[in-house]
């Protein structure tokens, strides 16, 4: 299928017509454990700013999927069935949509967004998708609403620019729907690591949520009774900062002191934790000191990716292995244990920058850290998107399989290496 963009007068390519009567629509998005955070703002913006009359479902199952699917069609109705996932899922949503295809043909119209379609729309498009959206989704799936309520049918790429949306414009969940979740304070990092989707999807300039609509949003949060509040952030404690670089500790203070007023001393604040991290570089005893007053949390997530400063410097961190240790320590002095990130297997990884890496791990663990371990898996729309993953030792595959049986490392990365395998068998 052609990849198209949306014509300049703005109006989407469509297909499928109806002519006549036309059936009314019904949105069905497949809440998966993993993506929803996704639907959650795509809910929240079809809420705040969508088209009235218009009915969204949200199976969370693959079987429950097919079964809403077949009893929209039952009813009368147009099923669009959206899909959100990442590169390590994209082989189960190709099974998915060849499912849903051979089931129910082109009686149901199959979107896809999120990190994997938006960085390879040609490749989903293939799978069998009718659309794939690329970016951010918040003002395309109210336009692709309006559409399908007029009874048109979206067809091919429709792109979104990345940086353009401010997040105060949509909420993060949607309460009609009940669908509540972390909260995203920022989006967009200006550090652009080359194997991270994050500055080439969402931009290079940070956008952050304004503290008026944060404390807003944990308001509304509070009286439906939900007194714990997670955020989502590429770096937490850049909360405010103009550049990302420069941090502004007064805006993190004015943050966490404003939600835990709101919350009260029952109130659960998780900030530096999942589902965000921050950077080794930006570990200050300051800011360390406001997490510990205001939040719940006693871990924070750092991202080091490798103890090699030569594979930093190749991806692009912005930080040295110097960074890491001292924010792991400044970070025990402080009360809080420590989630450090680390990434085997990146593309021109030799047996030394891998015994580097091995060498930072055992005395970050010595400190008390825990490691979180990943292979690296080349993704697409990155500088990295086509590099070859370099072959982990079977030095380094026992020393990681003895640290997550002492309880000291965790993650997924086996499964990550295998999917990286199956990429590197695929490429030229």
């Amino acid at each position: 299928m052609a990849v198209t963009p949306p014509p300049a007068s703005g109006r989407m390519p469509v297909s499928g017509q109806a002519g006549g009567e036309v059936k009314p629509p019904v949105f069905i998005f497949y809440y998966s454990k993993n993506n929803r955070a996704s639907f959650n703002a795509l809910a929240g913006a079809l809420e705040s700013s969508g088209p009235p009359g218009l009915e969204l479902l949200f199976p969370e199952t693959e079987t429950d999927l097919l079964e809403t699917v077949r009893t929209a069609l039952d009813r009368g109705r147009r099923p669009a069935a959206g899909l959100s996932f990442f590169t390590s899922q994209a082989s189960g949503a190709r099974n998915l949509i060849s499912r849903l295809r051979g089931r129910f043909g082109n009686d149901v119209a199959i979107l896809a967004g999120g990190p994997h379609p938006s960085g390879a729309p040609e490749e989903v498009l293939a799978m069998g998708a009718d659309c794939v959206v690329r970016g951010e989704g918040e003002k395309t799936i109210i336009r692709l609403a309006k559409l399908f309520l007029e009874g048109g049918r979206a067809a091919g790429t429709i792109n979104s620019c990345p940086g353009t949306a401010a997040l105060d414009d949509f909420p993060p969940f949607s309460p009609k729907w009940h669908l509540f979740g972390p909260i995203e304070i920022t989006r967009g990092c200006p550090f652009g690591c080359a194997y991270c989707q994050t500055t080439y999807l969402a931009g290079a300039r940070p956008r952050h949520r304004s503290l008026e609509n944060l404390l807003a949003l944990t308001e509304l949060m509070n009286s439906e009774k939900l007194k714990s509040v997670r955020f989502i952030s590429p770096d937490a404690f850049a909360y405010g900062s103009p550049d990302g670089r420069r941090l502004v500790p007064e805006q993190v203070e004015k943050l966490l002191k404003g939600v835990r007023g709101i919350l009260g001393r029952e109130g659960q604040i998780f900030f530096g934790s999942f589902p965000s991290e921050v950077r080794p570089d930006h570990v200050t005893p300051e800011l360390l000191e406001l997490t510990r007053r205001y939040a719940t949390n006693k871990r924070l997530v750092i991202g080091a990716q490798s103890g090699s400063g030569r594979m930093l410097e190749a991806v692009r961190r912005g930080h040295t292995v110097d960074d890491i240790y001292r924010a792991v320590k400044l970070a025990a002095a402080a009360g809080f244990g420590t989630d450090v990130d680390f990434i085997f297997g990146l593309p021109g990884e030799t047996a030394k920058d891998e015994e580097a890496t091995i060498s930072v791990m055992k005395d970050l663990t010595d400190l008390g850290a825990r490691i979180h371990a990943h292979t690296f898996m080349p993704l697409p729309q990155t500088p990295l998107a086509r590099a070859r993953p370099s072959p982990i030792s079977p030095k380094a595959e026992k020393f990681l399989k003895n640290l997550c049986s002492g309880g000291k490392a965790f993650g997924q990365w086996e499964a990550q290496r295998t999917i990286g395998q199956k990429a590197l068998r695929n490429m030229p």
